[in-house]
């Protein structure tokens, strides 16, 4: 390219259109390198809600295949804007593939039976085309109690992803 560059244009010009095209190669190659790391296939969705007077509400994170994400407040069944948005660095992807891994060992698709009460909060995961939700009693409850236990590895899983989607991306 160079050669012809130099046929065509002076040697200073030709220089500069080589080096913005290398130049723009480097800069869109990362990009494609980071989509293709992501370890997701979905989205991976999170909503905390509590219910309360007015209805349900509270908090949606959601992690696209490309590892952008973004987190939302939510009342009712509407979602507002997000107000943080961004990408996960690639320390976060390594611990996002560790929680999909772990989401993929655990039966999240078993269904829960909720006992019913008043004000709930619900933590749903959904991932896949496959939802789990955990429903505990209004603020959440004693969660350690849910980590002690031998028995509900649903629960567990659930409550691990959650924490570590919070602690990733935020609140």
């Amino acid at each position: 390219m160079a050669v012809l560059c130099s046929k065509f244009l002076p040697s200073a010009v030709g220089a500069g259109i080589i080096r913005i095209g290398l130049a723009a190669a480097v800069l869109l190659t990362p990009g494609k390198i980071m989509a293709e790391e992501c370890p997701l296939t979905a989205p991976l969705t999170l909503k905390d809600s509590q219910s309360g007077i007015a209805g349900e509400t509270g908090t949606v994170w959601t992690i696209a295949p490309d590892c952008s994400f973004t987190v939302a407040r939510h009342i009712g069944p509407k979602v507002l804007e997000p107000y943080k948005q961004g990408r996960l660095t690639a320390e976060q992807q390594v611990r996002l593939k560790d929680m999909v891994d772990r989401m993929e060992h655990s039966d999240l698709t078993k269904p829960r039976e909720a006992r019913p009460r008043v004000n709930p909060r619900r933590i749903s995961l959904s991932y896949g085309g496959r939802e789990a939700v955990l429903t505990l009693p209004p603020g959440g409850g004693d969660v350690s109690q849910l980590h002690a236990s031998d028995e509900d590895d649903q629960a567990k899983v659930m409550l691990e992803v959650a924490a570590a989607m919070k602690g990733m991306l935020g609140s």
